[in-house]
């Protein structure tokens, strides 16, 4: 499909999903959030109950963003693939 033959609307809602798609895949953790988490597995065998929910939590933050992460790193390509005539957003 060329670029001519794409609607506009079909086009917009496609650079809106793949800006929307590259700021998930391009996700940062907070590195303050990096080092507490880093922190608290660092000494996990002496954590409190509190602080052991703490980092559990953390962990499946990150693990859940992680994924987040690849699955929209693997939409942009199949996006780019499927509709090359689209160009690359600045």
């Amino acid at each position: 499909m060329s670029a001519a033959i794409l609607e506009p609307a079909r086009a917009d809602a496609i650079r809106t999903c793949r800006s929307a798609l590259r700021r998930v895949a391009e996700y940062e953790l907070d590195p303050q959030l990096d080092r507490w988490m880093l922190e608290l597995g660092e000494r996990k065998e002496f954590l409190d109950s509190n602080q052991h929910a703490e980092l559990m939590s953390l962990v499946a933050f990150t693990q859940q963003r992680t994924l987040e992460k690849l699955e929209a790193q693997l939409a942009l390509k199949r996006l780019k693939s499927a509709y090359p005539e689209l160009p690359d957003e600045a």
